[in-house]
C-alpha cells in the first residue's frame, strides 16, 4: 500500500504542470461530439505472433475543446508455452477516464488532439496452468493449476495524439504505462497476464495502442 501511495503522489507532482496548463482560458467554438473507433496493434499483433489476440474499442465525448470522457472496452486472449510450462488467460476488461487537451486553443486545430490521459481499468478474467513440468534429481513431476476465475483493479496514465485525415475520420497512436492496484487473484496462483493492462512480472506495465476513429459531431458549443 506504501508503494502504491508513494507512486499516486510521484504521479500528481508529474501531472501538476500539465493540469495546470489545461485549465488556461479556451475561447475557442469546440463543437460537442461522440467518437467510436478501435486500436488495430491488437489484430496486427496477432497477425505477428498467433500467441494471443487483444480486441480493444474507444469510446468518447468531447464536453469542450480540452477535456473528453472516455471508455475502452475490449476482450483479451492470451497464451504462454515453453517446453516445461503453459500459461492461458482469456477475459474481458474495460477503462474508464477523461483525455485533457494540451493544445493551445486555436481554431486551426480543433479537429486534431494532443494531450495527456487518465484511466481506471477493470478486468474480469479466468486464467489456468494446463501443464507444468518439473524435472530433479527424484526424478518427473507432471502437474497443472485448474481455471480460475479473478478480478483486477489498475490505474493508466498515457500520452497521446489523434489527428484528422478525412471528414469526421482521425488516427492517432497513443504510449501508455499502466500500474496494478488490486488483484484476487492468489500468491499461488498468480496473473501473469490481466486482460486490459498486460503482462503482470513488473511494478510498471508499458503499453502502445494506434486507433482508427470516426467522429460524430453533435452541434456546436463554447469552449470553457
Amino acid at each position: 500500500m506504501k508503494k502504491i501511495f508513494r507512486y499516486s503522489f510521484s504521479l500528481s507532482l508529474l501531472l501538476l504542470p500539465l493540469l495546470l496548463t489545461a485549465q488556461e482560458a479556451d475561447t475557442v467554438q469546440a463543437p460537442k461530439s461522440v467518437s467510436m473507433g478501435f486500436d488495430i496493434t491488437g489484430p496486427v499483433l496477432y497477425a505477428l505472433d498467433n500467441s494471443g489476440y487483444n480486441y480493444e474499442g474507444h469510446l468518447s465525448y468531447r464536453l469542450n475543446y480540452k477535456y473528453y470522457l472516455v471508455c475502452e472496452p475490449g476482450f483479451s486472449d492470451y497464451n504462454y508455452e515453453q517446453y516445461n510450462y503453459e500459461y492461458k488467460s482469456h477475459g474481458w476488461f474495460v477503462r474508464i477516464g477523461t483525455d485533457i487537451g494540451m493544445l493551445a486553443p486555436v481554431a486551426s486545430k480543433i479537429d486534431h488532439f494532443a494531450g495527456i490521459g487518465l484511466r481506471y481499468g477493470l478486468s474480469v478474467f479466468e486464467h489456468e496452468t494446463p501443464a507444468i513440468n518439473i524435472n530433479n534429481y527424484w526424478g518427473e513431476v507432471n502437474t497443472s493449476i485448474p481455471a480460475n476465475t479473478a478480478h483486477a483493479h489498475f490505474l493508466e496514465i498515457q500520452g497521446s495524439i489523434k489527428t484528422k485525415v478525412f471528414r469526421n475520420v482521425l488516427i492517432g497512436w497513443a504510449v501508455k504505462l499502466r500500474t496494478l492496484v488490486y488483484s484476487s487473484a492468489r500468491k499461488e496462483k498468480k496473473a501473469l497476464y490481466i486482460p486490459g493492462m498486460g503482462l503482470n512480472d513488473s511494478s510498471v506495465t508499458p503499453a502502445f495502442s494506434y486507433y482508427i476513429i470516426y467522429r460524430i459531431p453533435l452541434g456546436n458549443s463554447s469552449g470553457e
